[in-house]
């Protein structure tokens, strides 16, 4: 085997093998608020999310991790109950310019993160303008449901960049579902007045 071809399948491996959790940075906080078109969905949830993958590589993509293996929630569950327009949202890009997101649920995980299963939905950037190494995104989506407090230990993020990934903690409200990931009984009327404080 001549050299060069040794190099190469030596950074090759050596680049595999690191596809792990980075020290990096993600979080998020959803919020909701009635939703004022009466021919919509009655509730508005908009998640802000924050990230810094602490090297120079530029985002792929975020999951909000809804359900794990083994919930009580089914993939006809979230499409039931969430909705969304297209972009789902918009983040800041490299040099200034806007990135718009696509939205997809998946109850297959994401493959390119490992131990990433169960139901998630997948924030994917549109082709042009690229998301960069840190940056700030709004994703909006809708429900008839209820908003709930979120599980921290249920719901969660991760986003993906070059061969790392990084999970990070969420904070707000959640459509109150019957199954995992909130349960629709834990919406009261104190947390719901607490919403407007």
């Amino acid at each position: 085997m001549n050299s060069k071809l040794t190099v190469i399948l030596v950074l090759l491996f050596m680049a595999l093998g690191t596809l792990a959790q980075a020290q990096c940075d993600i979080s998020g906080d959803i919020t909701a608020t009635a939703n004022t078109d009466p021919a919509g969905p009655a509730w508005v949830y908009t998640l802000s999310i924050h990230w810094d993958t602490d090297v120079q590589y530029a985002l792929s993509h975020m999951d909000l991790l809804i359900d794990a293996v083994g919930g009580a929630c089914t993939l006809d569950d979230l499409m039931d109950h969430l909705s969304w327009d297209d972009p789902i949202g918009t983040s800041d890009g490299e040099g200034g310019c806007t990135v718009s997101y696509m939205g997809e649920l998946s109850d297959n995980g994401d493959p390119s993160i490992p131990g990433v299963t169960g139901l998630l939905l997948k924030f994917e950037p549109y082709d042009g303008c690229e998301p960069g190494n840190v940056g700030t995104g709004v994703f909006v989506f809708y429900s008839d449901l209820a908003p709930v407090p979120v599980d921290e230990d249920i719901l969660s993020l991760v986003d993906k960049y070059a061969l790392m990934y990084c999970f990070g903690h969420l904070t707000g409200m959640f459509p109150g579902m019957d199954c995992d990931p909130v349960a629709d009984d834990a919406a009261s009327f104190g947390s719901l007045k607490g919403m407007y404080r």
